[in-house]
């Protein structure tokens, strides 16, 4: 069965995977920047940099946003929605452990009793716009047959 050339594929390739790439590059440096820099080890001087890395929920995000970079690094065609996805998890881990204001498990609200200083709210900010880069980069271009079909019907 042969596809005509202008049916799309999932790949992620052009301008929109270099920007994708440089995004979640960016993610990444963003979240090693928030443990290192405006947050966990500048506020907690007990904190370890192996501790405060190897935390369950640090280590997954920074490996999650490492997967993401290299699947799109190397084009594969789930990369976009993998990217996707992780930006997602990020937003709602944030938003979970940061901006609700009452402090559950984990969390360390950045509102009330543990108000947060404008540096860990860079960090925060910054984490959240990044990862709405993402989701609206990964939206922007419809990819795969589900759009192709969806574009045919219309025309």
């Amino acid at each position: 069965m042969t596809t005509s050339p202008d049916v799309r594929t999932d790949k992620v390739s052009g301008p929109r995977a270099g920007l994708l790439l440089g995004l979640t590059s960016a993610l990444l440096a963003l979240l090693t920047l928030n443990l290192a820099v405006f947050d966990d080890l500048r506020v907690d001087s007990s904190a370890g940099i192996l501790e405060t890395f190897t935390k369950p929920q640090h280590l997954a995000s920074l490996i999650a946003v490492v997967i993401a970079g290299v699947l799109l690094a190397f084009r594969h065609r789930s990369a976009a929605r993998v990217a996707a996805v992780v930006a997602w998890i990020e937003i709602t881990a944030f938003t979970f452990f940061h901006l609700v204001p009452v402090e559950v498990g984990p969390s360390k609200p950045y509102w009330g009793d543990g108000m947060g200083d404008a540096l860990q709210w860079v960090g925060v900010v910054s984490i959240l716009a990044v990862s709405a880069a993402i989701v609206a980069t990964v939206r922007r271009t419809p990819t795969g047959p589900v759009a192709t079909a969806a574009a045919s019907v219309s025309a």
